[in-house]
């Protein structure tokens, strides 16, 4: 399993999107913290979702699919 912090900016069809993916799976709060403060900082101005992405393609626990919670 891993998790991850996920931006997607929302535009029209026509344009391109930026996106944000870190993996936070091993970081600890205050680093998650400075993480999350980071992406915010990156996404300015811009109209975009928030997300945690648990991820469990690795197969670990076997048979689940991923989570994702908006944030």
């Amino acid at each position: 399993m891993r998790k991850y912090y996920e931006a997607l900016e929302i535009v029209s069809m026509d344009e391109e999107i930026e996106s944000v993916r870190i993996d936070i799976t091993d970081m600890t709060d205050e680093e998650k913290a400075t993480t999350l403060a980071a992406i915010k900082d990156i996404m300015s101005g811009k109209t975009y979702k928030l997300t945690e992405h648990i991820c469990y393609h690795d197969g670990i626990p076997p048979n689940k699919s991923c989570e994702v919670k908006e944030l």
